[in-house]
């Protein structure tokens, strides 16, 4: 056990400390020495008084300090709180992210199918139109004037409805 000599109040007084705690318990000293400064002339001519006014004066900052780290605990649960929020909206808007890039693939896949069958409704048009102009006796089919142009205007129908919806799907 070691002894601190302190000086409060311009009165020194010794106080018992466990070992290695000096140094700690000077500077509380100091702090108690610096609160008794702050009563200015307000110090009675007791010893006993003053080091009580000293200590309401301490304990009035301690008070103040435990409720301003409650407050700070309390701030920290509700931003642990609002973190939680956004952790969870981020997750939702990654979701959806993936979902509509999916939907633009699928839309993708089916533009693609769309134009392919197109192209092979063009071929097969194209096929028909030099088949029937090489046969001798073409059927009656072929023989209707309003048949041809209105298989290209459906197959153009078609290729206008494959390009909206590439249009319309949503870009990666």
């Amino acid at each position: 056990m070691s002894e601190v000599r302190l000086l409060v109040g311009g009165r020194e007084y010794t106080v018992g400390c466990a070992d290695g705690e000096e140094a700690h318990v000077t500077r509380l000293g100091e702090v108690v020495d610096a609160k008794l400064q702050q009563l200015g002339s307000n110090l009675t001519a007791r010893d006993a008084q003053n080091l009580l006014f000293a200590a309401l004066l301490l304990a009035d900052e301690l008070d103040e300090q435990r409720r301003a780290a409650s407050e700070a605990a309390g701030l920290r649960e509700r931003l642990d709180g609002t973190a939680g929020e956004v952790r969870q909206a981020i997750a939702e808007r990654d979701d959806e992210i993936e979902r509509l890039r999916a939907a633009h693939q699928d839309a993708e896949v089916d533009a693609a199918a769309a134009r392919s069958e197109i192209e092979t409704l063009r071929r097969e048009l194209d096929e028909l139109k030099a088949a029937g102009a090489a046969a001798s006796p073409a059927p009656d089919l072929f023989r209707d004037p309003d048949l041809a142009p209105a298989l290209e205007r459906f197959a153009d129908l078609l290729e206008n409805c494959a390009e909206k919806l590439e249009s319309k799907a949503p870009a990666p």
